[in-house]
């Protein structure tokens, strides 16, 4: 991280920002940033255009292999979390996002969306939201031990 960080300063220098403008480049600031990023963004996955290629990818994604890269797409990261949600997010072809819900929606109800696999018990998804994402989920499914 150091190493990164260094690398960013300098690159802003050699762009010929002025010193004054970069006064907001701490350490602290990119720590920030990067918890920022990593809790906000969405994992990417190619997509299988063969048999052969989805049973790979299907490996792959088991072994946490899959992913080849992250992404932060601004409206979904503004999302909060359920163990049961209402709505999931559908990633089309050209790494779009659309919003579909799972359920009839009421009139001022948040719109959520689950970080992690639904089937997990509560223990593995308490587990990995307080690890991954660093909250305790209190949604109603938790709360109630299923």
């Amino acid at each position: 991280m150091e190493e990164e960080f260094e690398l960013l300063k300098s690159t802003f220098r050699k762009a010929g920002f002025q010193e004054e403008l970069t006064t907001f480049l701490t350490k602290q600031w990119y720590i920030n940033i990067l918890a920022r990023i990593r809790v906000n963004a969405f994992r990417i996955e190619l997509v299988a255009s063969s048999y052969e290629d989805l049973l790979s990818s299907a490996v792959a994604s088991v072994t946490c292999d899959a992913s080849v890269g992250n992404a932060v797409y601004m409206l979904p990261s503004f999302y909060n979390h359920d163990c049961d949600p209402n709505t999931h997010i559908v990633w089309l072809e050209n790494a779009d996002a659309k919003l579909k819900t799972l359920r009839d929606i009421d009139e001022g109800e948040e719109l959520r969306i689950c970080y992690i696999d639904t089937s997990m018990d509560v223990n593995a998804r308490q587990k990995i939201l307080t690890e991954g994402f660093g909250f305790q989920c209190r949604c109603q499914r938790c709360l109630s031990g299923d």
